[in-house]
C-alpha cells in the first residue's frame, strides 16, 4: 500500500491469502477480479493482520478525501492517472475562487448581480458555446480501464498455457 487508507500500513508488506506471505494459497487460475474483490473483502473488514492498523471509520473517511491530493503528488500516479490529476487541478482551483468569493463582501455580491443582469444581450450566445465546447471535448478512455482489460486480457490469453 502506498496511499494511506487506515486499514493498512504504507509501504508495508500485507498479509493476504493472495500475498507472498501465503504462496501456499496462490493460484494461478484467479482471475484480476477475484484479487480484486478478496482485497476489497481485506479492506472491509476489520480482523487483525500482518501489515493491517486499526482506525476509526471517521478517521478512514478523512483519509479517502485526502487520498486524491496525497496521490497526486506521486509522478508514478501522475504519469498513471493524468486524468485524475486533472480532476484534483479543478477542484483546487474552485476551492480558490470559492475562498476567494467568501472574502467579497454579500452586499458587494448582490450589487454587481443586479447590475450585471441584462446588461449584456451577448450571454446567452456566450452560454450556448460553452455547451457546445463541452459536448465537442473529447472523451478520454481512462488509464486504469486500459491496463484492467490488458491485465484481463493477458490472464485469459494464458489459460491455454496453463492447462500443459
Amino acid at each position: 500500500m502506498i496511499t494511506p487508507n487506515g486499514r493498512f500500513m504504507t509501504q508495508k508488506k500485507i498479509c493476504l491469502s493472495m500475498s507472498d506471505f501465503h504462496p501456499e494459497s496462490w493460484n494461478p487460475m484467479w482471475s484480476v477480479s477475484s484479487i480484486l474483490t478478496g482485497l476489497l473483502s481485506f479492506m472491509m473488514d476489520n480482523s487483525p493482520t500482518t501489515g493491517s492498523v486499526n482506525t476509526t471509520a471517521a478517521e478512514k473517511q478523512r483519509l479517502a478525501k485526502a487520498s486524491l491530493a496525497f496521490n497526486c503528488k506521486n509522478a508514478t500516479f501522475r504519469k498513471l492517472f493524468p486524468e485524475y490529476v486533472e480532476k484534483y487541478n479543478q477542484q483546487q482551483q474552485s476551492e480558490q475562487v470559492e475562498q476567494m468569493s467568501s472574502d467579497v463582501p454579500q452586499e458587494e455580491k448582490s450589487r454587481s448581480r443586479l447590475e450585471n443582469l441584462g446588461n449584456s444581450p451577448g450571454d446567452e450566445k456566450n452560454v450556448d458555446t460553452l455547451k457546445d465546447a463541452r459536448r465537442n471535448r473529447k472523451q478520454t478512455f481512462p488509464t486504469w480501464m486500459m491496463l484492467l482489460l490488458v491485465s484481463i486480457l493477458g490472464v485469459v490469453m494464458a489459460l491455454p498455457l496453463l492447462q500443459l
